[in-house]
């Protein structure tokens, strides 16, 4: 599954967008089935405090969804800070073993 970044650029789906594209997806299959052909603009159309109320809930699944994202690149970056501390951690570490093992080679 890909992601449309921006105008003309495709990238992977991470897995928190595959997750939230086959919720979207299954809620839009479901509807689907639910609302007869053409349902989506007549009712839009023919009950503007409805149009209203639906305009409103998809803005704020679009601000949802974005928040969650954003969210999930703080994870990640998280998870990637806490990676590199360990190995800058262990490769002090080596360094430092080295380091006394050379000064005792040269002790010796």
């Amino acid at each position: 599954m890909f992601s449309i970044e921006s105008v003309g650029e495709v990238s992977p789906m991470n897995p928190v967008e595959r997750a939230l594209h086959q919720e979207l997806t299954a809620l839009l299959d479901r509807l689907s089935t639910s609302v007869p052909e053409g349902g989506f603009e007549r009712i839009r159309a023919t009950n503007p405090t409805l149009k209203a109320r639906l305009d409103d809930a998809d803005a704020k699944l679009a601000a949802v969804r974005e928040s969650l994202l954003d969210g999930y690149g703080r994870w990640r970056r998280a998870l990637e800070d806490l990676e590199n501390l360990w190995a800058l951690g262990a490769w002090r570490s080596a360094a430092a073993e080295e380091s006394s093992e050379q000064a005792a080679a040269l002790a010796a």
